[in-house]
């Protein structure tokens, strides 16, 4: 019989994968689907980006780079992390990796061990309690409230942080909820762990999907907190570049060569090809980045008008970042057709791909299982026909 190591038994495919991986497959069939659940931009990556990957292979930086990236790379990442966050790096306190998450996974191994508890505030995206539990430690779920807006709340945290605790997880604009912290809210917070001695993670993926004016950094609004920070992010979402497999990570030079140590064993350093590409996505011209957020912002004021339409859905508040939203759906719970009973935001996806042929996630593994998670990173066309098919399936259930 199998054995396999007890702490990837214990690890879930990723929702969000699972959900988008079930509805290819129903295309392959010849199914159409609406497809409304990955957190992928729809847009393709801007002609200057993929010109210089194919100059990069034209030249022949076909070879392996330093595990952390080229210094062209870190230089280039350097300038838009002063550019767009005002914070100041050395390039031995940054490395790339094929996309943020790899980044994220191998610090959290780097930092955290059995006994520790990293908090993670909830809804949170998936990948980071599998990331925490992966490297021993054991994530501490924080729930913020639906009247809050899905803000953590500094009381709630300094309750929350106990001798055990070694670090904390913070995203903003936020996977799943779109919920974004403001300068007043940033510097609460930072009250708060400054007086905790803990690691401080910034997940800033989301950072230019941004509906309202820009938001601040933490590190930048309390820098007391940067020698024990650790920022991430990726070219993922910003320049469409899902694919190209692009992240880093910018903190303390100790915990920097750790995580290199980790991936030089795990991995090894990013595509060359796409290093070329990521150098001119951040130190080119950010021409493409407002008609990319122009879109969003359409597609953010559909669609919460059509989730407050449904009946059952509720959403209190508008997203004010990235491209989800996450309506509770308890008003459907204990609602069934044909068989199929809603006992939970899973139960409710599932039975809107059979029903209606639309894929989207539910809010389960997110830590808020009353609610789904939608993506807007698809056409207006395609939201409207999603929604028309929701609304109709969401007509048959019944009590």
């Amino acid at each position: 019989m199998l054995k396999l190591n007890r702490r990837i038994a214990a690890i879930k495919t990723s929702a969000t994968m699972a959900a988008d991986a079930r509805a290819t497959e129903m295309r392959l069939a010849g199914i159409d689907v609406v497809p409304l659940a990955a957190g992928e931009p729809d847009f393709d990556t801007p002609e200057r980006i993929k010109d210089a990957a194919r100059k990069a292979i034209a030249g022949g930086q076909t070879k392996y780079t330093p595990v952390g990236g080229t210094s062209a790379l870190k230089k280039a990442i350097q300038q838009k992390l002063k550019r767009d966050n005002q914070l100041d790096y050395e390039l031995n306190e940054i490395i790339a990796s094929a996309g943020a998450k790899q980044s994220e996974a191998n610090v959290i191994a780097a930092l955290f061990d059995e006994g520790d508890e990293v908090i993670i505030p909830t809804p949170a995206w998936v990948s980071f309690a599998a990331m925490v539990s992966l490297s021993g430690a054991e994530p501490k779920f924080l729930p913020c409230s639906e009247e809050s807006g899905f803000i953590l709340e500094p009381d709630a945290l300094r309750r929350a942080i106990t001798p055990r605790t070694r670090g904390i997880m913070l995203n903003s604009p936020s996977n799943p909820t779109g919920a974004v912290y403001g300068a007043e809210q940033l510097s609460a917070i930072a009250k708060v762990l400054l007086d905790a001695d803990i690691w401080v993670m910034s997940d800033d993926v989301y950072e230019h999907i941004v509906y309202e004016g820009t938001i601040p950094h933490l590190f930048d609004i309390e820098p007391q907190l940067k020698p024990r920070g650790i920022v991430f992010n990726s070219l993922s979402k910003t320049y469409a570049m899902t694919g190209w497999r692009i992240g880093f990570a910018a903190g303390p030079q100790e915990v920097i060569a750790a995580a290199g140590r980790l991936q030089s064993q795990n991995s090894g350093n990013p595509s060359s090809v796409t290093q070329a590409a990521a150098i001119e996505a951040l130190t080119g011209p950010q021409d493409e980045l407002a008609p990319m957020l122009e879109a969003f912002r359409a597609r953010n004021a559909l669609v919460v008008e059509r989730v407050r339409r449904i009946p059952g859905f509720a959403l209190p508040t508008v997203p004010q970042g990235a491209f989800y939203v996450f309506p509770n759906v308890s008003g459907l719970l204990g609602t069934s057709h044909n068989g199929a009973k809603i006992t939970d935001g899973d139960s409710l996806a599932a039975y809107l791909l059979d029903q209606a042929h639309v894929s989207l996630v539910g809010g389960n593994d997110f830590g808020a299982p009353d609610h789904v998670r939608i993506s807007y990173a698809t056409s207006i066309e395609n939201l409207n026909e999603g929604f028309d098919r929701i609304e109709r399936a969401v007509a048959k259930l019944s009590s």
